[in-house]
């Protein structure tokens, strides 16, 4: 491709980023998502790509961009072995979102955690001025063409992890291949987290020497997250006043999803009525809507933050709703099952193999597009269950709860299948080896 397109694609680019950027805040608006959004003023600093860094003292800058929190959690085994590494980088981690910089911060290994900077050329090119990266590695599907343009434009070496490109965004971008071509083509490196993403990389522009498939790191970090207990839970658990009862979770749930589960609950509780509820939103900041849903099933609840502050006394309550960040792992060890979200509805499901690396038998609906390996490797060993309603729900709750040694069985089917995807944080540092 010539780099007469490129160029033609990045004007017409930054001259939509505006319209774009409005597009996605009337989507956060619409979709209840607005508290997310206000950010303070070293925020937009760091949007523009002038936030505070700490020197590197000569030492080689590594620059690592995740989107959310779940991406930058993927990374933290692989944070954590460069950070063994005789000659260590600086790595400046940054994320899209404030909740996953926050998390970023607190990883072993990184040296400094902003928000990336708005995908504009002044932004991008007073970024890139400020931290002088020798290295940039994007996880996932990161694909922003004015950053990957000024990386190649500049001699910044690219690489990329957990490399994932979905079927749609791929049929999308096929589409405008003569101008993405050149973007594709500048990695060096890709660990590719399926055969069908290292295809479609391929076709996009990938070069073939530099791709490797190597698996998905967030299943390590989900199996090493199971292996100790979080206090915040036992915490929550005792202060409920629900030592001894059984429980389930429902995780990473998406508007349309929360009030299926509890009807499921509702169903499940006329045979336990002992059971009790963990429902955490994939988005905290949509807490007060699904609160308002609970109120109006008059289910009872109460919420984790007023829970852990005890300004909510522990009365009997049916349901805990999680309305911050970091607690929710804690909750698959000790639950007889865990729903995951966005599986319900068509939105491709979130992460299978956090609870079931905790031995926690998985729930989850017919929409699996991507997650579509952890899914089908679950039901077919029997450590997790696809459902597509309410009643389907209750119905795998009342065998799990009735039968101990299918609740047992199921448990180390989950466990067993999750340990069976780990390994590929060292195949990617192996791939990306030359690289870093």
């Amino acid at each position: 491709m010539s780099s007469l397109a490129s160029i033609v694609f990045l004007i017409f680019y930054q001259a939509a980023f505006p319209l774009v950027a409005l597009f996605v805040f009337i989507r956060f608006v619409l979709a209840g998502r607005a508290a997310s959004l206000k950010e303070s003023f070293t925020d937009i600093l760091e949007r523009l790509g002038l936030g505070s860094l700490p020197a590197h003292g000569g030492r080689t800058v590594l620059w690592l961009h995740a989107a959310s929190m779940g991406e930058a959690l993927s990374a933290a085994p692989f944070i954590a072995e460069l950070s063994r590494s005789k000659e260590k980088p600086f790595l400046c981690m940054t994320t899209s979102t404030r909740a996953g910089r926050d998390k970023a911060r607190t990883l072993a290994g990184v040296d400094a955690a902003l928000l990336a900077p708005a995908d504009i050329l002044p932004c991008v090119a007073a970024f890139f001025m400020r931290l002088k990266p020798s290295v940039l590695v994007l996880a996932e599907s990161e694909f922003w063409p004015m950053t990957l343009a000024w990386a190649a434009w500049t001699g910044v070496r690219l690489g990329l992890v957990n490399g994932k490109v979905n079927e749609r965004s791929f049929r999308r971008r096929l589409w405008l291949k003569p101008f993405f071509f050149s973007f594709f083509a500048s990695f060096e490196r890709v660990a590719a987290q399926s055969q069908a993403d290292a295809e479609r990389l391929l076709a996009l522009g990938v070069k073939e020497s530099g791709l490797k498939v190597c698996g998905n790191m967030k299943y390590d970090a989900a199996v090493s997250a199971a292996q100790g207990a979080d206090i915040r839970a036992k915490q929550a658990l005792s202060r409920l006043r629900w030592d001894g009862f059984p429980l389930w979770v429902a995780a990473s749930t998406r508007p349309g999803e929360e009030e299926l589960i509890i009807d499921a609950h509702r169903l499940a509780s006329a045979q336990r009525p002992d059971l009790r509820l963990v429902l955490a939103p994939r988005h905290p900041e949509r807490a007060e809507e699904v609160q308002a849903l609970l109120q109006a099933k008059r289910l009872s609840f109460a919420r984790l933050s007023l829970v852990e502050t005890r300004i909510a006394a522990p009365q009997e309550t049916a349901c805990l709703l999680i309305d911050g960040l970091g607690a929710l792992s804690g909750f698959f060890g000790p639950a007889v099952a865990a729903f995951v979200g966005a599986t319900l509805v068509p939105l491709g499901g979130h992460n299978l193999l956090e609870p079931a690396g905790a031995g926690c038998p998985v729930l989850f609906g017919p929409h699996t597009e991507t997650i579509m390996e952890p899914a089908q490797a679950l039901e077919s060993s029997g450590g997790g269950t696809r459902v597509r309603s309410a009643d389907d729900i209750a119905k795998r709750l009342g065998v799990l709860l009735s039968s101990s040694f299918e609740r047992a069985s199921a448990s180390a089917k989950a466990a067993q299948t999750a340990a069976a995807f780990s390994g590929a944080t060292q195949r990617t540092l192996s791939h990306l080896a030359p690289l870093l």
